[in-house]
């Protein structure tokens, strides 16, 4: 992977080779993208940072070629057309997923920020070690190399200050370790270049006193209130008063910490992505208190492997201050001389602190591998007493930590001197610590942990990680960025194993979330397959079974499935917890430890079968579960083998999960149901189902896709009832568009007139229904037969009396209304029945809907705080019935909120993170030309539309049916200086539709109109735009507003020389802006009035 230095010379690496990262301006991307911090950088940021001032008119050309050469040098062995996981395109721009680790810049950052920590918590070795390797990164000053540009300018300030803050928390750290003397000469120098630290100059004056000179601190501080006093005419701060005073009486309280007698360098690797264990960590820190007491204390840690046995201790041990600390480790593989783990632990102690020859010759068989002659069992005993002798002096100077990993692997004479040395260390404070694998316990280390029993000692036994824990260690191992969904993933699947999430972590790099979620990691798989090898193989038969029945299974249906007793089937359960594979959920059932495990035995199965057990699973549930539709449904259509019955079952199935609002997992089963061959009636009746389940689920493109390949067949068949259920399931709750924007799917429109002329009287529910598609298909297109066919829907359902079916049906005629600015309060009417109805007869999706609707219709009225509580109450019940397009439509508002109260920069996040959150539930591109308008929007305000010409342009092509986009466009032109060019855009421009974008697409043709002098459009916006004068532009879809209405109609009158019209406008700007809260809309009105020459009231 690669490695990034801006700390210093510029550079980057992978692995051994120096990466060529071209000239200045491509090596500015990548610099500009670390300064960033992982975060995203737009395209239009990066070009005006590349080229300040006026960038040339191929400047989007010229910064995708140096983005393109950059990924070649960062990811050189990386597939042709793959994507990049590096330096990676996030939309509207880039940015760069590297781990911390990977970037000095951000390692320095965060290893300054530990220091700080652990010093805040007491923990000075911690802090130390921490702020020596934040220093160690400095190779000089930051960006040195793009100095002159203002971005280097700012990140390498900072990072410069926070280089002075590590050099103080060393300070700071080495007079917590007792080391006051070590820190004065840096502190010396660090006060003389920057006499103005005042934090600085207290360490200095502290670190004199407690290295014995009193009169030298003094010194110092005088000298600290010389340099305050003729520099900025202050005197020193409280913390510097203070330490004076204390030095003076020499108060008890400045002593300094007593250091500790050694520093053993442990013999294990510390790990990086340490997240968790805070009640373990509590529990060990007790154990060294009661240590430290003067009592020899026993901890016991067992876990499976890759819990964290081993980075528990380190994280633990790194947080004792004062003690003395020794690791030994028992070798996997044999050939290691006997006690091996004692012989590692005493020779790293022994380094610090030699023993006395006496001592030593006596230690020698583990010192110096010298053997000990004569009787075995007297020199073993004769060692024991000298390895007790050894260590009880140590103790008797300090508190002594000893850590002994992977006892399961401990020969007999390693476990022979644990025994031993609690009683003979009874009376010394002793930290002694055991880790070993719960699933792995020989008979040797079975009899050792009974003969520890007496000595009552802590035992923690490790579980996985929380779902928090696992995603907190995810983000920090992993480089690709991983959204809630993909953590709670990959959580449950590695059954919160900390080492299994970081190999899923490395996978997911390498290979993309979607093998992370079907692989098993090689390092993991090497785990599992040989500790799944050790059982019988009749029991791994039964494991294999159960993994193709799922996560669970019924122990009474494996035993049928296998043809084997129960009590067979019990024996290979009691194995499998045994060896951590396995876990008893409840009476009868097993469960694998975690999904890698069954991942893990289903990889050793042939595709055949695998298919087989499905059948043989099926039938064993036939006989034993025929009522669970779910496992049944499951495993005919994995078998196939009966589509008959896998139909019956799905549909069951499908039912039951509608009926608890599983609509995702329903959508799953209609649409494979649907997928088996069969009658074509019966097979478009499941099309049906399976379109309305995946509109319902969010998958809106599948659902409509889904549709248009079953229109064919459902036309052919004659039937205008099916033609009909067909047609309708695409009618799911939403308030934008279902369909690409700006056009008529003519073939969807003759096939609902074709059905609406042949449906018998008798099908009412479905002529509601099909009126709705027309309105919804038809919306914001001139004539009335959108309108025409929503008030028909609604009458015709209020006579049949069916709450749900009225709920569709205002929902289409929401949708069309919007044909003038005074159905603002027809909107608001039937927005507020829609949620009484849905509230009064069960209809969550409708309820969830009307909420999000009334927000709509409030941000209108500019009645901000009501469509805050509806689009708060709309996005929970979303979330909380398991509706994804509605949820993702509903996070607009708080981007919107934050542009009103003027918070640019949090309304840019917002937007960005709302628009990734929509695109994945909505239809088509339009999330994301949402989301560009919005971020056009703020553009605007800050005067920055020249950034955004080549978005415009993207959008322009994607959204052609948009009768503003190329407003947008011509208005970036115009602002980059190619106004030939924005002129051109602008002649393109199309009509304007009478729908939810009416009254923003007005505001920005007007801004266009006056961007380009042209008066004709002028007025003819100024005429339309008229009638929202009392609102938002942009109020109408209430996710971006571009300012009151009032403020561009202003505008244009000013522009038309129309003075008096003008300051009539700017005067309700005013109040509009004060209605909404808006300082800066409001500010905006008094200077175009003061403009003007008139007073603003």
């Amino acid at each position: 992977m690669a490695n990034v230095r801006v700390l210093g010379p510029f550079e980057a690496t992978v692995g051994e080779t120096r990466a060529d990262l071209g000239g200045p301006r491509q090596r500015s991307v990548l610099a500009r993208l670390v300064a960033a911090g992982g975060d995203l950088v737009t395209a239009d940021r990066l070009i005006a940072d590349l080229w300040p001032g006026e960038a040339p008119p191929r400047a989007a050309a010229g910064l995708q070629s140096f983005v393109s050469h950059l990924r070649r040098a960062l990811e050189p062995d990386r597939p042709p057309r793959t994507p990049a996981r590096v330096l990676v395109t996030a939309p509207p721009g880039y940015a760069l997923r590297l781990p911390d680790d990977q970037v000095d810049a951000w390692r320095f950052a965060a290893l300054t920020d530990r220091a700080g920590t652990h010093l805040a918590a007491g923990e000075g070795d911690a802090a130390l070690r921490a702020a020596r390797a934040a220093l160690a990164e400095w190779r000089g000053p930051a960006y040195a190399e793009f100095a002159d540009l203002p971005w280097a300018a700012a990140e390498a300030a900072r990072l410069a200050e926070l280089r002075l803050l590590a050099v103080e928390r060393r300070a700071g750290a080495l007079l917590a370790v007792g080391s006051a003397a070590e820190a004065v000469p840096d502190l010396e120098a660090h006060t003389a270049a920057h006499p103005l630290r005042e934090d600085a100059w207290r360490l200095l004056g502290l670190a004199l006193y407690r290295a014995g000179r009193q009169g030298d601190a003094l010194a110092a501080l005088r000298r600290a209130r010389a340099v305050l006093t003729e520099e900025l005419g202050v005197d020193p701060g409280p913390a510097l008063r203070d330490l004076e005073r204390d030095i003076l009486a020499q108060s008890p309280e400045l002593a300094p910490a007593r250091p500790a007698l050694t520093v053993v360098t442990e013999t294990v690797r510390r790990d990086a992505t340490f997240v968790g264990r805070a009640a373990e960590l509590d529990r060990l820190a007790d154990a060294a208190e009661q240590a430290r007491a003067g009592r020899c204390t026993l901890v016991l840690v067992a876990g499976d492997a890759g819990m964290g046995k081993t980075a528990l201790t380190e994280r633990f041990a790194g947080t004792l201050t004062g003690w003395t600390r020794a690791f030994g480790r028992a070798p996997e593989t044999g050939g290691a001389p006997a006690a091996w783990p004692w012989a590692e632990l005493l020779r790293s102690l022994a380094a610090g602190a030699p023993p006395d020859d006496d001592l030593a010759a006596r230690l020698a068989p583990l010192l110096d591998d010298v053997p000990s002659g004569g009787d075995a069992q007297t020199g073993r005993f004769r060692l024991n007493l000298a390895v007790a002798a050894y260590l009880g002096g140590l103790a008797a100077r300090t508190p002594l930590l000893l850590v002994l990993d992977d006892l399961h692997w401990a020969d007999e004479e390693t476990l022979t001197l644990l025994t031993e040395l609690p009683g003979r260390l009874r009376d010394r404070p002793v930290l002694l610590v055991g880790a070993y694998r719960g699933t792995e316990i020989p008979a040797r280390l079975a009899t050792a942990l009974a003969a520890l029993a007496r000595h009552e000692p802590h035992r923690l036994d490790l579980a996985g990680l929380s779902a928090g824990e696992t995603a907190e260690l995810l983000r920090a191992a992993c480089a690709t960025r991983l959204d809630a969904a993909a953590v709670t993933a990959i959580a449950e699947r590695t059954g919160g194993n900390p080492f299994f999430a970081r190999e899923t972590a490395r996978l997911l790099d390498a290979e993309g979330p979607d093998a992370a979620a079907r692989e098993v990691p090689a390092g993991v798989g090497d785990v599992l397959r040989r500790r799944i090898a050790r059982l019988p193989d009749a029991a791994q038969h039964v494991l294999r079974v159960a993994a193709v029945a799922g996560r669970d299974a019924d122990l009474d249906v494996l035993a049928d499935a296998c043809d084997a007793d129960e009590d067979a089937v019990i024996d290979t359960v009691e194995a499998g917890l045994a060896a951590g594979l396995v876990t008893e959920p409840g009476p009868g059932r097993v469960r694998f430890a975690h999904a890698l495990v069954r991942d893990t035995l289903l990889t050793g199965l042939s595709q055949a079968r695998r298919t087989r057990l499905h059948g043989v699973l099926a039938a064993a549930l036939e006989r034993r579960r025929p009522g669970d539709a779910a496992a049944l449904a499951h495993h005919h259509l994995a078998w196939g083998g009966d589509p008959g019955r896998a139909v019956r079952h799905a549909r069951l199935a499908a039912e039951a999960a509608e009926a608890r609002f599983a609509h995702a997992a329903a959508a799953d089963l209609w649409c494979r149901a649907a997928d088996l061959p069969g009658d074509v009636r019966d097979r478009l009746d499941l099309e049906a189902a399976a379109i309305r389940a995946s509109a319902l689920a969010g998958k809106v493109e599948d659902a409509r896709a889904r549709r248009q390949a079953a229109l064919p067949a459902a036309l052919a068949l004659g039937d205008p009832v099916v033609l009909a259920r067909v047609l309708v399931a695409f009618v799911t709750p939403t308030l934008w568009t279902t369909h690409v924007y700006g056009t008529v799917d003519t073939e969807i429109v003759a096939a609902v007139g074709r059905a609406l002329d042949a449906l018998p009287a008798a099908e009412g529910a479905l002529r509601v229904r099909l009126l709705t598609v027309l309105a919804m298909e038809t919306e914001g297109e001139p004539g009335d037969t959108g309108p025409r066919a929503a008030r028909e829907a609604v009458a015709l359902a209020r006579d049949l009396g069916d709450p749900e079916l009225l709920a569709v049906a205002l929902n289409g005629q929401y949708l069309n209304c919007y044909q003038d600015a005074a159905q603002r309060e027809d909107r608001w009417e039937i927005a507020t029945e829609l949620r009484a109805l849905a509230a009064g007869h069960g209809l969550p999706a409708y309820e969830s809907l009307a909420h999000l609707l009334l927000h709509q219709t409030a941000v209108a009225r500019l009645d901000l705080a009501a469509a805050a509580e509806h689009a708060a109450a709309g996005r929970r019940l979303s979330r909380e019935y398991g509706l994804p397009l509605l949820e993702a439509l509903g996070g607009w508002h708080r981007g919107l909120a934050h542009v009103v109260a003027g918070r640019l920069d949090d309304a840019e996040r917002e937007y960005v993170r709302t628009g990734e959150h929509t695109s994945r539930s909505t239809v088509w591109n339009s999330a994301r030309g949402m989301q560009m308008a919005a971020l056009f929007g703020i553009r605007l305000v800050q005067g920055r539309v020249a950034e955004t010409a080549d978005a415009a342009g993207w959008l322009a092509e994607e959204w052609p049916h948009v009768g503003a986009v190329a407003d947008i466009h011509a208005l970036a032109l115009h602002a980059r200086g190619r106004t030939a060019d924005a002129h051109r855009v602008a002649a393109r421009a199309g009509r304007i539709r009478h729908d939810y974008l009416r009254d923003l697409s007005l505001g920005l043709r007007g801004l266009r109109a006056l961007a380009l002098g042209d008066r004709a459009t002028a007025a003819a916006v100024h005429a339309d735009l008229l009638p929202y004068r009392d609102q938002l532009a942009g109020g109408a879809c209430a996710v971006v507003a571009i300012g009151p209405a009032a403020q561009i109609l202003g505008d244009l009158a000013a522009f038309l020389d129309r003075p008096d019209e003008a300051a009539g406008h700017y005067r309700a700007a005013a109040c509009v802006s004060a209605a909404v809260g808006s300082a800066r809309w409001e500010r905006d009105a008094a200077e175009a009035l003061r403009a003007l020459g008139v007073p603003a009231a």
